[in-house]
C-alpha cells in the first residue's frame, strides 16, 4: 500500500542517516516491508557473458563519508599546487599507487 511504501522510504532515510553518523530522523526502526530484504539482496543468476555488472554499485553505501572528502580536498590541494609549480603529479594515484602509471615488467 501507499502507507507501507512512505514508510519503507522513511526507513531507508534513516538507515542512510546513519551510516552518515547522522541522527534518524523518523524513528522507524522495525522494516516495514520484509519481504523486500531478500529480493533486493538476492544471489543474481544470470550467464556470466550477458550479464550487466551490478556489483560495482552495491559497495555505494559502505566507507565514511569524512575520509572521503579530506582525500578529495587533499588531492585538489596537490593538484592545484602542481599547477602553480608546472610539475607532474609524482603522488600518489587515486588508489594509493604510484600516480597510476603502469610499470613495465623487466
Amino acid at each position: 500500500t501507499a502507507k507501507e511504501i512512505k514508510k519503507y522510504i522513511r526507513y531507508i532515510a534513516d538507515w542512510r542517516l546513519g551510516q552518515l553518523g547522522l541522527q534518524p530522523i523518523y524513528m522507524i526502526d522495525e522494516h516495514p516491508l520484509p519481504w523486500l530484504a531478500p529480493l533486493l539482496n538476492g544471489v543474481e543468476h544470470a550467464n556470466f557473458f550477458e550479464q550487466r555488472a551490478t556489483e560495482y554499485s552495491k559497495g555505494a553505501t559502505k566507507g565514511d563519508w569524512n575520509t572521503v572528502w579530506s582525500t578529495f580536498d587533499k588531492r585538489t590541494k596537490a593538484k592545484a599546487a602542481n599547477e602553480v609549480d608546472g610539475a607532474e603529479d609524482d603522488g600518489p594515484g587515486l588508489f594509493g599507487d604510484d600516480a597510476g602509471g603502469v610499470q613495465a615488467a623487466e
